[in-house]
């Protein structure tokens, strides 16, 4: 029978140990999960609209074929009788130099470096997506949002590609996308856009910020969404849909049902540095209102405050809890 005495000695002793092990129990930890690749489901989870995930889950089934297989499997990704080839996914493989190594639909593609490929508005697609390929994590994953021309199609169009980072057995890197047109605009898409904004502003500043920002060919702009910037009493400073506009006070703007939407942006930032404000807007040649969504964020930098934003049409009438 152990005395209260050698029972706390003991107790002690193991709390030790487990304070001198915590620091290799977290490096562990950490290659376990840099190791083990997050489950489609795990991703599908953040996006509001099923086309979005299922093309995610398309993708990372994909995915985890290479790297159980290696390059194997685009002899499976290629057969038009098999479910990675249908009208609405193809798969394409690039490597992290811009070679393209594999395309479902353009095998004219293949051994080609496309690097220096710009859309139509001047964006560096491949840059784009090689820089998915050079993040840390070994299951790294991102978006990118570029004009395509299709075969069958007169002009481009807008198309919006899952790109998935792929480890092979052999440790060669691997660019792995798939994309559809017409995609709804997540939240998320938003989210990351602005957010992505407002790490350049502090970063760099406005002036390089704001050229980013008004330049088409940057990451900033797509599918009809773009980055907004205003000071703290709401005048516009950064306006790509007025551009001839700069300056206008935007303080009293309302929606088509009188709500104070800039106000109530401003009131919201004065207590924290993000907020989400729905209000209703008729889309583009229609006369009735949808629901629109705006993110914005707050950003300190260069001795002056700024107010960073974006907003899209809700595709489904899907309404935010406030």
């Amino acid at each position: 029978m152990k005395t209260g005495v050698e029972r706390y000695l003991q107790r002690g002793a193991r709390s030790l140990l487990f304070i001198r092990c915590a620091p290799l129990l977290c490096f562990i930890f950490a290659l376990l999960c840099w190791i083990s690749p997050v489950h489609a489901a795990d991703r599908t989870g953040r996006y509001l609209y099923e086309d979005t995930k299922q093309l995610v889950r398309f993708v990372e089934d994909a995915a985890a074929l290479m790297e159980r297989n290696g390059t194997t499997a685009f002899g499976e990704f290629r057969r038009e009788d098999s479910h990675w080839f249908s009208r609405k996914y193809y798969l394409f493989v690039y490597d992290l130099d811009g070679v393209n190594v594999f395309h479902a639909t353009s095998p004219e593609l293949v051994g080609k470096n496309l690097m220096k490929f710009r859309d139509m508005d001047g964006k560096p697609v491949l840059g784009y997506v090689t820089d998915i390929g050079r993040k840390p994590q070994r299951d790294a994953n991102g978006w990118v949002f570029y004009h395509w021309d299709e075969k069958n199609e007169f002009l481009p169009k807008w198309k919006t590609a899952y790109i998935r980072k792929v480890v092979v057995p052999d440790g060669k890197v691997y660019l792995l996308g798939s994309g559809i047109y017409n995609a709804k605009i997540e939240r998320l898409f938003v989210e990351e856009n602005v957010r992505r904004g407002a790490e350049l502003l502090a970063a760099e500043g406005k002036d390089a910020a704001f050229r980013a920002f008004r330049d088409p060919s940057s990451r900033f702009n797509f599918l009809e969404t773009y980055i907004y910037v205003t000071d703290e009493q709401g005048r516009a400073l950064v306006d790509p849909a007025f551009p001839m506009m700069q300056g206008r006070d935007l303080s009293n703007f309302t929606d088509a049902i009188g709500r104070p939407v800039m106000k109530e942006i401003i009131a919201k930032l004065k207590s924290h540095d993000e907020a989400w404000v729905q209000y209703l807007w008729p889309r583009p040649g229609a006369a009735t209102p949808s629901r629109k969504l705006a993110y914005v964020r707050k950003v300190r930098t260069g001795g002056k405050t700024f107010l960073i934003g974006s907003d899209f049409f809700l595709a489904t009438p899907i309404w935010m809890k406030q």
